[in-house]
């Protein structure tokens, strides 16, 4: 007698959902009541033929009911795993172990744990890409926060830096000159004057002699 879905529509339990459509579809064909034969002797045995067609037929869509459905599928081998008895197994040497490797079943699609444990990898080397971006972002513009901008020191005394760096200072400090004018070329600076690069802004500056007068444009 069958015991399980599975038995009933012939077929193992690891069997994949077209192996399974493909048996009730045969079996189905095979035990269903109008394709049964008659009975050369009618009365009681041709009844019991109907009914028995009958029953193997409702216990058959029972089964495609059940195991076509992904979900319903689940719920029943967990079901039978639960009232499968639990059989002794021998101890066995060390030489009788089986050496071959052991492959995981494939993760379900909603099993969120292991979704997330093989996305963590890639998280992580995201986190540090973003970290490296941000601190190169902060530390490559330091040196460009210290200069002002060339219009703004028109008139005022700046200390020019190592590596091009103009700072503003006050005039009563040490400092390589005032601004006297902001030019797009050197030779345009007047004359007197001595010029300074700003290379970030592609200009120079003009300067003087903190102490002297100031020329006009």
């Amino acid at each position: 007698m069958a015991t399980s879905h599975y038995e009933i529509l012939g077929v193992a339990a690891t069997a994949s959902a077209h192996e399974i459509r493909a048996a009730f579809r045969r079996r189905a064909h095979e035990v269903h009541p109008d394709r049964q034969p008659e009975s050369q002797t009618p009365g009681s045995d041709q009844e019991a033929r109907s009914r028995h067609a009958d029953i193997a037929m409702r216990e058959l869509n029972e089964a495609w009911r059940v195991l076509g459905d992904p979900g319903r599928r689940r719920a029943y081998d967990q079901a039978l795993l639960a009232r499968a008895p639990v059989r002794s197994v021998p101890r066995r040497s060390m030489d009788d172990l089986d050496d071959r490797p052991y492959f995981h079943a494939p993760a379900e699609p909603g099993d969120i744990g292991v979704v997330l444990a093989r996305g963590l990898p890639w998280v992580a080397a995201i986190v540090v890409l973003v970290g490296i971006f941000v601190f190169t972002a902060f530390a490559g513009g330091s040196d460009d926060n210290d200069e002002v901008s060339g219009s703004d020191l028109v008139g005022s005394c700046v200390r020019l830096e190592r590596g091009g760096v103009v700072t503003k200072v006050p005039c009563d400090e040490p400092n390589s000159g005032r601004v006297d004018l902001v030019a797009v070329r050197s030779s345009l600076c007047p004359e007197g004057s001595s010029s300074a690069r700003l290379p970030s802004q592609g200009s120079w500056l003009c300067l003087r002699d903190p102490q002297g007068p100031a020329s006009g444009p």
